[in-house]
Order: C-alpha cells, then sequence, then structure tokens
C-alpha cells in the first residue's frame, strides 16, 4: 500500500509537467497554422510571396495555343466588317514600362527589331534613347483607357504605331452600346485611318485567365480576386505573334528581396516622382502582394515568363536574367 502511494506521488509531478509542456508546445510551435487551418467561410488568404513560389516552382506544360491551326485567333478588329489581327514577326521587342529601362541606352537596340510592342500609355516621346522611336502594337487596359484617354489619343496621333489592342471584362467591352471602353475604341477606330484597333473575344479572355491558373496554381477569381496585369496579355499576344521576343526591362523580381538593389521606378515615364518615395517598383510589386482583392501578382507572372522562354525563343536585357533550372 505504503510502495503504490509513493509511485502516485511520484507519477503526478511528471503528469503536471507532460501536460505543461504539450500547452506551451502548442502556442511555440503551432501558432502558424491556425489561421491557414480554420478559414472561416472557406475564403482563401492571399499566397505570400514564398508560398508563391512553391506553388508555381513545378514543371509546367508548354504553353498551349488559344487555336492550334490558327494561333492569332480571338483578337478581332474593333470595326466588324474589318479583317482580325493576323500580323507575323520574325524578331519582337517587348518594351517593359518599368524604370529599369531608365539605366541602359537600347534604344537604337530595340528599334532594330521587327516588330516593338509597348504597353498602356507608356510614352515614346523624351525617352527615345532609352525606349526607341518605333511602335508596332501597344497593348493597353480597359482601365487605363478610361483613365489616360487624353494621353493615349495623343500617343496614337503622334506616333508611327499601326495596331492598338485593348482587354477587358465582358461589362466594358461589350458592343451592344453599353461597354464603356468599347464605345470609346469604336470611335477612335471610326475616326482614324492609319491605325487599327482589336479587343480580345470573351473566348480569348477566358482563355488567358485559364492559362494563368494553370500555369501557376493559383485561385485567380472569385476566389481570391486577383487580377492579370497588361503585361500578361502583351506576353501571350508575342508568344503568338512573335518568332522571336527580346523584353527589355523586365526584371525577374529578385531584386524585390534584396535591400541594396536599384530602386527603379514603377513606371519610366513617372520617374521624377519615383524618386521622391512614391511608386517604386519593389514597393508596388509587395503592396500588390499583401492586398487581399484587386490586386496582380507581379512575382507569380514573372516566374511564368521565366518559365516560357525554355520553350520560346524568349531573352531578358537591361536587366539580364536567366530563368532559374
Amino acid at each position: 500500500m505504503g510502495v503504490t502511494r509513493n509511485v502516485r506521488k511520484n507519477r503526478t509531478p511528471f503528469l503536471i509537467g507532460l501536460v505543461v509542456g504539450f500547452t506551451i508546445c502548442n502556442f511555440v510551435y503551432f501558432p502558424t497554422y491556425f489561421p491557414t487551418t480554420y478559414l472561416g467561410e472557406r475564403r482563401p488568404r492571399p499566397p505570400s510571396y514564398a508560398t508563391m513560389y512553391n506553388i508555381i516552382a513545378d514543371p509546367a506544360k508548354p504553353l498551349e495555343p488559344f487555336n492550334n491551326t490558327d494561333p492569332l485567333s480571338g483578337y478581332v478588329n474593333v470595326l466588324k466588317d474589318k479583317a482580325p489581327f493576323k500580323r507575323h514577326c520574325s524578331v519582337c521587342a517587348l518594351v517593359s514600362t518599368s524604370g529599369h529601362v531608365l539605366n541602359y541606352m537600347a534604344g537604337e537596340e530595340i528599334d532594330q527589331a521587327e516588330c516593338v510592342i509597348r504597353m498602356n500609355h507608356a510614352p515614346v516621346d523624351g525617352f527615345e534613347k532609352h525606349v526607341g522611336t518605333r511602335t508596332t502594337v501597344r497593348v493597353a487596359t480597359h482601365k487605363n483607357f478610361e483613365e489616360a484617354w487624353r494621353q493615349i489619343t495623343h500617343i496614337i496621333s503622334t506616333e508611327n504605331l499601326s495596331n492598338v489592342f485593348v482587354w477587358g471584362p465582358d461589362r466594358t467591352m461589350r458592343t451592344d452600346g453599353k461597354g464603356k471602353t468599347y464605345n470609346y475604341l469604336l470611335s477612335l477606330a471610326k475616326a482614324s485611318t492609319d491605325v487599327e484597333f482589336y479587343m480580345l473575344t470573351p473566348e480569348r479572355m477566358r482563355y488567358s485567365h485559364q492559362l494563368f491558373d494553370n500555369e501557376t496554381g493559383l485561385p485567380r477569381r472569385p476566389e481570391s480576386d486577383i487580377y492579370l496585369s497588361t503585361g500578361w496579355f502583351t506576353m501571350v499576344l508575342a508568344t503568338e505573334m512573335c518568332d522571336q521576343i527580346k523584353v527589355y526591362g523586365m526584371s525577374n523580381g529578385d531584386n524585390c528581396r534584396d535591400p541594396n538593389a536599384y530602386p527603379a521606378a514603377y513606371h519610366y515615364f513617372h520617374h521624377f516622382l519615383d524618386f521622391q518615395g512614391r511608386r517604386k517598383e519593389c514597393d508596388e510589386y509587395n503592396r500588390m502582394e499583401n492586398m487581399k482583392t484587386g490586386a496582380h501578382r507581379f512575382f507569380a507572372e514573372k516566374k511564368v515568363f521565366g518559365r516560357w522562354s525554355k520553350y520560346h525563343n524568349i531573352t531578358f536585357h537591361f536587366p539580364t536574367w536567366t530563368p532559374e533550372e
């Protein structure tokens, strides 16, 4: 009886220690997992930068064309009686809007490409030595087209470009008179004799969205409310119209993890404001990564572009970088 009482007495501190130790372990080691395990109404949190890299690190299948026999189908003229887009180029220079282009005088090299592709309302005027003078194709978002109407109209009237593409959701590109951006485009197309205006069909838009989902593994909409960038639509178009793509001024995003990296402006044409502490490229990218809704995922897109370069003839210049193996 005395022996049994002693055993129980000795076991009590052990059991107390075990319970306390388990409780401490829960608080010290497990708190990070609680928020991701409990999803509330099953709404996933936007993945972090590190998580995003893990998600899209797995090999993906080569980029499948929208149409195997006609890769450029789905880009239709705003004027319905005109032919759809069919331009093919041997070498394309795709010029980024990033402030990285200001570090190099690549304008002359860019102009040597058969076709030069630009985005949104990024100007040539005043930046010729960095971005060149020619424009073959300009891809713009419906949002920029509405907000930067005067700038884009000025660019169209002063540049020697021949094709403008505008992408946007069905609600703003509808052709029944209720599509705000489409109405803008239609008025421009009717007034212009030198520039062709194109839009993406709803099927082409769905393809671009599904392509992002498949390539990244990231939930886009409506789960996480991720929006594709103009760069995404531009690169997809380039892979379908160009044999070789030389991308200028686009970093791979690694510089945003280096505190000593060059603080490039988000847009090269806003560089004076940027260097007063506004709109740095990495600040904008990281801000987007931390947004739960209505955000681009620039890091993910760049990772995919690097992957595509392995089976498309895509090279990155100023800054120069090669995709990770």
